[in-house]
């Protein structure tokens, strides 16, 4: 098969196959530690008997990169007049058989006369730092404990299992957002399935809670910054300025393969620089905003988690509160159409149960009237969809959003979410219940 390179001319086309890939074609660099770097990177790929990137992928597979480096960024390493990261560098220099010691000093020696070209410095070459392999590094474990007991949400955790699989073999950092309405379990579910697949992630997992829709000041990207900089061992510089933060959190999480959980983001702006730079991580955001200009600007793919099924819900309540689900089957029943299968309303429902002992589950549903069909909240009201106020003519929309009911199969015009903030006064579960009982749009699709 041929590769038709797009961007680069010196990857124009070559052959991906089995066979011997003949020499490379050595990148047009000034005279000088470059050039030395390119010809012993070469050199090394003839004395070897210049293996074909497929196979030179393969050789990379490692526990912590099951399916090796991507063959584009291999090619890369060659032929482009830009350093490729030591990370790649240093892995295909260990499989063709090479001193990796020795390249990795002639590395930090071409790296940084690439710098002070790109800056106009004249200033000698600090002192060069050794290279601490991943595996020395400290390996943080940050994420919160699991939340027990977890029903339902198989969908959802196929869909995620699915991207990672396919953040394995991208060449670009896979960034999923998570959103939800309020109570539906994004948070839940996010640790829960971090928990599952940590083992994925031999480097670590990076979690902040970026309280995003709490009452008071969020933590600022500069505290998230320090946090996981000091988590990454990077204790030795005083703090700087968020930018200045940011690329030494790209710099540390560089080569890694690690999980960063982001819960409880408001925005992108919150998410952006909290990003890794380079493929082999995985960043989960849970949201109760679209967070559209992560998946526009930075490729993230969106799954919109819906409430549980009656199934799941009814399951739920049987790890929560046992065989009384079965003995009031009608009643349990009831009190899931009353949550609208939204698990944290269940989950606050199975402990007024719990502590009101051995009164039946009829008479708690008993004193409480149905809540009216299709409530919403907005801006701390409750409105009936009949009585929502609008912007404009037309048809009724989400007050104070702009945006219409979701027509069956198909998204409305001008989709925006809607307002997913409790009303303050839902703290008992029946009020809770009510508040969040609005169904969630059809689209986009809901898990």
């Amino acid at each position: 098969m041929i590769y038709i390179g797009i961007g680069f001319p010196e990857t124009a086309s070559f052959v991906w196959g089995e066979a011997l890939m003949g020499r490379l074609n050595r990148p047009l660099v000034p005279t000088g530690p470059l050039a030395d770097f390119y010809d012993q990177l070469h050199a090394l790929h003839l004395a070897a008997g210049q293996p074909s990137m497929r196979r030179l992928q393969r050789l990379t597979r490692t526990e912590r990169r099951p399916t090796g480096i991507n063959p584009t960024s291999i090619h890369a390493a060659f032929v482009r007049p830009r350093l490729a990261r030591w990370e790649v560098v240093g892995e295909i220099v260990r499989v063709l058989g090479g001193n990796v010691d020795g390249f990795a000093a002639l590395w930090r020696t071409a790296h940084h006369c690439q710098v002070r070209k790109d800056t106009g410095s004249m200033e000698p070459a600090p002192p060069a730092r050794p290279w601490v392999p991943v595996t020395q590094q400290p390996v943080p474990r940050e994420l919160p404990p699991d939340v027990l007991p977890f029903t339902g949400r198989a969908t959802v955790c196929r869909a995620l299992d699915d991207l990672l699989a396919e953040g394995a073999t991208r060449a670009a950092l896979m960034t999923v957002a998570l959103t939800g309405a309020a109570g539906v379990g994004k948070s839940a579910l996010a640790v829960h399935w971090a928990h599952r697949v940590a083992g994925h992630f031999p480097d670590g997992q990076l979690y902040a809670d970026l309280r995003g829709e709490e009452a008071g000041r969020p933590p600022s990207p500069a505290e998230v910054l320090t946090a996981f900089l000091n988590a990454l061992g990077d204790t030795d510089d005083p703090p700087g300025p968020p930018a200045a933060l940011a690329a030494r959190y790209r710099t540390r999480m560089s080569g890694r393969r690690m999980l960063v959980l982001l819960d409880n983001a408001h925005s992108a702006e919150q998410v952006r620089p909290l990003l890794p730079g380079s493929p082999g991580c995985l960043v989960l955001v849970t949201s109760r905003e679209s967070l559209t200009p992560l998946v526009v600007r930075h490729g993230a793919r969106r799954l919109e988690l819906g409430p549980l099924d009656t199934g799941a819900a009814i399951e739920l309540l049987r790890e929560l509160i046992g065989a009384r689900v079965d003995a009031e089957s009608d009643a349990a029943h009831a009190l899931v159409r009353r949550c609208h299968g939204q698990p944290l309303a269940l989950r606050i429902a199975a402990e007024r149960a719990t502590a009101l002992g051995s009164v039946p589950l009829s008479r708690l549903l008993g004193g409480v009237a149905a809540p009216p069909a299709h409530r919403t909240i907005a801006c701390g009201r409750e409105y009936p969809w009949s009585s929502a106020p609008t912007r404009g003519s037309g048809p009724p929309r989400w007050p104070d959003r702009g945006c219409r009911p979701p027509s069956p199969g198909c998204p409305p015009v001008g989709y925006r979410r809607p307002d997913r903030r409790l009303d303050p006064a839902a703290t008992s579960w029946f009020s809770l219940g009510e508040c969040v009982s609005s169904p969630s749009p059809t689209w986009p699709p809901t898990y």
